[in-house]
């Protein structure tokens, strides 16, 4: 038989589990960027993210960045916002040539499609999780 104070406690578990079951983890968010990671970015950045992809010579002059030195380069904080801007390319970035990358936020949508705020939305998803992916695999 329970005890009201276990009762208590089991419910306050399976309650918790309810509501982080909708929450998803970095883990799992990083896991499904990585498809789109490994399709769209290790081309030059590596499978490994440390710049040394097949195609490194694509554009001449221009290494790809080690990426996973980008928290270990800002301090130790991995910057979240800059790499999810860097891979949009629709904001300017003073220090990020825009002939070197393409501009994923375009390049995402839905080819012939209008752009709308749902296709938008959709695209910023997969980028937030190849950002997801990228700080997974940081060096710290």
């Amino acid at each position: 038989m329970f005890s009201n104070r276990r009762f208590a406690a089991l419910a306050g578990l399976a309650i918790a589990m309810l509501i982080l079951a909708d929450v998803p983890s970095v883990s799992s968010a990083a896991l499904s960027g990585k498809d789109d990671y490994m399709k769209n970015c290790a081309g030059c950045h590596g499978a490994d993210g440390k710049g040394n992809g097949p195609d490194l010579y694509v554009v001449p002059g221009v290494a790809p960045a080690d990426l996973t030195l980008l928290a270990k380069r800002n301090g130790g904080v991995f910057p979240f916002q800059q790499t999810e801007d860097a891979i949009d390319g629709r904001k300017g970035i003073p220090s990020h040539k825009r002939f070197d990358m393409p501009f994923w936020g375009v390049t995402m949508q839905t080819p012939g499609k209008e752009f709308t705020p749902e296709s938008d939305a959709r695209v910023k998803a997969r980028i937030d999780a190849i950002v997801r992916y990228i700080e997974s695999i940081q060096q710290r």
